[in-house]
C-alpha cells in the first residue's frame, strides 16, 4: 500500500508541476516568450540559410521601434539577397508572417525596405527577396522559373524561427510578383491565404499589351515568345491552371493600369471562382500600377486577419 500511495503521489506532483508550467492553475494563463534585438540577431544570423545580415535603419515615415535587416540566404546552390523586418514591439511566439513578391525583373524595379516596412508596421513579420542573379546575387533569374525556389527558401526560413506562427505564412505578390505568387500557391501548402496587386496572371496577355522592351524580358528570361515556348508561357500563367490554388487569394487591380491590364486579374477571379477555389476582387477605380496608393495594403490585412 505504502508503495502504490508513493506512485499516486510522484504521479499528482508531476501532474502539478505540468499544470503550473502552462498556467493552468490560479486563474493565469501562459506568458508568451518575447524576443529582444539580440535574440533576433541570434536567430536570424543562426538560421541555416542565413549567409549574412547587416541591420539597417528604418525608412522614415515608418514605425522606428520595428528591426530591418538586409540579409544573404541561401536558395539552393544560389547566394540570394532579401530584407527582413521584424515588429519588434509585438514580436512574441506565434507572430504572424509575410513573404513579400516584389515586381520588375533583374534590376529593374528591385525590393526595397519601404515594401516589408509596410506590412511589419502591421504587425507582420516580413520577408522579400530579390530573386537570384539580382544585386550581386548568383545564378540566373528565369522569370516564373527555377527563381520560385527562392520564394520557398525564404518559406522555409521564416518557419523555422522560433518567433513565428508555425501553422503557416501569409503571401503578398506586386506586379510580376503576382506570378510568383500564383506559383508557390501551386507548389506549397503552407501559404495560408494570399494577395496580388495589379498582378501578371497571364503571360500570353502580358507579351501582347506591353511594348518591345517588355518582349524583351521574356525573350532574355523564358527564351523566346509564346510563338516558339507556349509551354513556358503557361506554365507561368496561372490563369492556364488555377486548379492548383487551394489559398483563399484576394486580387487587387486598378482601372488605369497600362502595365498589367485590368483584364489579367479579371480573368484570373474569374478562372479561380469557376475552379471553386476562394477568391475575392477589388477595383480601384482610377488607380494606376501604383497600388500602393490605394487601400491595398489595409484591404490586405483585412484580407489575412480574415484568414487566420
Amino acid at each position: 500500500m505504502k508503495k502504490h500511495k508513493l506512485l499516486h503521489t510522484g504521479a499528482l506532483a508531476a501532474i502539478l508541476a505540468a499544470a503550473l508550467s502552462l498556467g493552468m492553475l490560479t486563474g493565469c494563463s501562459k506568458q508568451p516568450r518575447t524576443f529582444d534585438a539580440a535574440a533576433i540577431e541570434e536567430v536570424l544570423i543562426g538560421d541555416q540559410s542565413v549567409i549574412s545580415a547587416k541591420s539597417m535603419p528604418i525608412p522614415d515615415g515608418f514605425d522606428q521601434q520595428m528591426l530591418l535587416y538586409s540579409i544573404k540566404y541561401q536558395s539552393g546552390e544560389c547566394e540570394v539577397f532579401g530584407y527582413i523586418c521584424f515588429p519588434a514591439q509585438t514580436l512574441s511566439e506565434n507572430t504572424p508572417s509575410i513573404v513579400y513578391n516584389r515586381g520588375g525583373n533583374r534590376n529593374y524595379g528591385i525590393l526595397t525596405a519601404e515594401e516589408v516596412c509596410r506590412f511589419a508596421q502591421n504587425g507582420y513579420i516580413t520577408v522579400g527577396s530579390q530573386y537570384r542573379g539580382t544585386i550581386g546575387g548568383t545564378g540566373t533569374e528565369e522569370f516564373g522559373g527555377s527563381d520560385v525556389d527562392d520564394v520557398i527558401a525564404l518559406i522555409d526560413m521564416t518557419l523555422r524561427f522560433p518567433f513565428t506562427d508555425q501553422s503557416g505564412v501569409y503571401m503578398v505578390g506586386y506586379s510580376r510578383g503576382g506570378m510568383m505568387t500564383y506559383l508557390a500557391c501551386a507548389r506549397d501548402d503552407r501559404i495560408k491565404a494570399a494577395s496580388v496587386g495589379a498582378g501578371m496572371s497571364d503571360c500570353f496577355i502580358m507579351y501582347e499589351t506591353r511594348d518591345e522592351g517588355m518582349k524583351e524580358v521574356f525573350h532574355q528570361l523564358v527564351g523566346g515568345g509564346p510563338d516558339t515556348h507556349y509551354d513556358e508561357f503557361v506554365a507561368r500563367s496561372a490563369t492556364y491552371w488555377p486548379e492548383k490554388i487551394d489559398e483563399p487569394v484576394l486580387i487587387c487591380q486598378g482601372t488605369n493600369d497600362r502595365k498589367v491590364v485590368p483584364e489579367q486579374s479579371i480573368s484570373m477571379h474569374e478562372k479561380l471562382e469557376e475552379a471553386g477555389k476562394e477568391t475575392e476582387f477589388i477595383l480601384y477605380t482610377g488607380a494606376t500600377h501604383a497600388i500602393y496608393e490605394t487601400t491595398f495594403v489595409e484591404d490586405t490585412v483585412e484580407w489575412f486577419k480574415a484568414h487566420p
